[in-house]
């Protein structure tokens, strides 16, 4: 069999894409996100043989903040080889590749559950205390939730919380996307399904969370609230709505992905006292025109993901 070649992505490799990811990943990879990106088969490198299509890799422009802005960043996801052609080098020329178009990218950004695989192309790992995860009950302090509003997360649910997460992270935590129509689009695929709820008062939404529950696991995927004293007081609404529905719902244990910032602390630990900070080690970085600046908070939501 011949080595692969790699090109970039045809509009008729999806559905050889679409295998190959189903058999890469576990649970399944589905295309929806890719397909959301109006320019993914710029984005995408395929390596094929004479069996066909035997790997792929995913380059996406992101920008993200950093400690003193925000970073021009090359995110890559989808890396996936065919068994075939495993042992061969291929993830490695795929990323090689990837870089290569990453263009004015400052660094380069992926998440792995291997990350040996990408150590001898210079990426780095690091650190976040992304989650809080532990058996959960219902707090005693959970009143009523009257006003916050339930809907279910689909196309267009965040279009009218943008100003509420911007505002939420700007100037506080590291890494989260400064999202555009495609980033916010890409998280909304991301946690479809899911429970939408959200405070407003007349036009201005103070807060908003996204949850979700699977058997007796509850987990909170995102949430965001403006600065001040009515952003603090909308999130504990938020987290108290929450807590009737897993009440109701018998949920016993919790992970809650929020940023690790003191007053969110403080909110958590009394809606999950007994939930413990979760290291999240899967995130890797490399320098490309210059090093990435993480100092302080760091998070990404499931919906940032790629």
């Amino acid at each position: 069999m011949s080595a692969p070649i790699i090109r970039a992505a045809r509009a008729e490799d999806q559905t050889a894409l679409t295998a190959l990811w189903a058999q890469a990943f576990t649970p399944p990879l589905a295309p929806d996100q890719w397909l959301i990106d109006q320019e993914r088969l710029a984005h995408t490198l395929v390596a094929e043989d004479d069996g066909g299509l035997c790997g792929s890799i995913y380059g996406l422009p992101k920008q993200l903040r950093e400690s003193d802005g925000v970073a021009e960043v090359h995110a890559i996801g989808s890396v996936a080889v065919a068994e075939r052609a495993r042992g061969q080098g291929l993830a490695r020329r795929l990323v090689a590749a990837t870089l290569q178009t990453g263009g004015d990218a400052d660094w380069a950004l992926l998440f792995t559950g291997t990350p040996e695989v990408y150590r001898s192309s210079g990426f780095d790992t690091f650190s976040m205390a992304r989650t809080l995860a532990g058996s959960w009950t219902a707090p005693v302090s959970a009143g009523t939730d009257a006003r916050v509003e339930r809907a279910t997360v689909g196309l267009g649910s965040f279009r009218p919380l943008c100003e509420v997460y911007e505002c939420s992270r700007a100037g506080r935590v590291v890494l989260a996307p400064v999202r555009g129509d495609r980033d916010r689009a890409m998280a909304e695929v991301r946690m479809r399904g899911a429970t939408l709820y959200c405070r407003t008062e007349g036009s201005t939404v103070l807060g908003y969370a996204v949850a979700e529950r699977r058997g007796g696991i509850g987990t909170l995927l995102e949430s965001a609230v403006l600065p001040g004293m009515d952003g603090d007081e909308a999130r504990d609404e938020l987290l108290s709505a929450i807590a009737v529905d897993w009440h109701s719902a018998g949920v016993t244990s919790c992970e809650l992905a929020v940023p690790a910032l003191p007053e969110e602390d403080r909110a958590l630990r009394a809606f999950a006292p007994e939930a413990v900070r979760q290291d999240d080690r899967t995130g890797m970085i490399r320098a490309l025109r210059r090093a990435p600046r993480l100092d302080g908070t760091r998070h990404f939501t499931a919906g940032d993901y790629f």
